[in-house]
């Protein structure tokens, strides 16, 4: 729980926004005081809904430590590739690579986790879609400790196709093809913002003071950067993964 009660009302705040697909303005909000604040939110927002966590976005802040937001409303694409995703609001997509953990992934004890330890943990690699969907006016431009207790955007998540390993080699751009309603919005080619998918999930591990449950998702950035998506959409990737998505704002703002 949020430790006071300006931190209870930004909680139920931002569930509300979520709900109805509404904006809120940034410059009303209190905005938390520490990360621990915002992560508190976070886990608040989904707690008033009922909402499990199904895996956690994870990035990198510029100076090499770790920021990540739990993530509800994932959804699992067919075997030929194709899912639906709604929620009230849906602004932009991120084609992205994840990580499917097959073992409860610990807080590191005096040895920290290496790449090699860390992807022991992980039972598959998977393309996915994470769709954004922001409570705040500004979005990503908000105040910092304001978008991380907003779950950094996240509205849900498309779990694609398992991949190889040689999507994870760093540096390597991957052919991507990313068409919109029958535009292509993104040529290609993709390429992970960190240069390594796995150096974000790696700072998250080793950042951990709570265990991950097996089972959980871990995304670590955009091969695509946000891309804007209309209110209905008719999503085709292809490239190094095949998905065939659509996706709706139900509540038509």
């Amino acid at each position: 729980m949020p430790a006071s009660s300006a931190m209870t009302m930004l909680a139920r705040q931002l569930s509300d926004a979520d709900n109805s697909g509404h904006r809120l303005t940034s410059a009303t909000l209190t905005e938390p005081a520490t990360p621990a604040e915002a992560f508190a939110v976070q886990h608040e927002t989904l707690a008033l809904n009922g909402w499990l966590t199904a895996g956690y976005k994870v990035a990198l802040r510029p100076d090499g430590s770790s920021v990540s937001a739990p993530m509800a409303h994932m959804t699992h694409a067919s075997g030929s590739g194709t899912a639906g995703f709604e929620r009230p609001a849906v602004d932009a997509l991120e084609v992205e690579i994840c990580f499917v953990l097959g073992q409860d992934l610990t807080p590191p004890d005096a040895k920290p986790y290496t790449r090699e330890t860390l992807l022991d943990h992980v039972s598959g690699i998977y393309s996915g879609i994470e769709f954004l969907g922001h409570r705040l006016d500004d979005g990503s431009r908000s105040p910092a400790l304001l978008f991380l207790a907003d779950r950094l955007g996240n509205a849900g998540y498309v779990l694609g196709e398992e991949l190889s390993e040689t999507v994870l080699e760093p540096g390597a751009a991957l052919p991507l093809t990313v068409i919109i309603n029958g535009d292509t919005v993104f040529p290609g080619p993709g390429k992970h913002p960190n240069g390594d998918p796995v150096a974000p999930f790696l700072a998250f591990a080793n950042a951990l003071t709570d265990t991950v449950a097996k089972g959980r998702i871990i995304t670590t950035g955009s091969l695509c950067g946000a891309i804007p998506t209309p209110q209905r959409a008719a999503i085709a990737i292809s490239g190094f993964t095949t998905l065939t998505v659509t996706a709706a704002s139900t509540s038509g703002v």
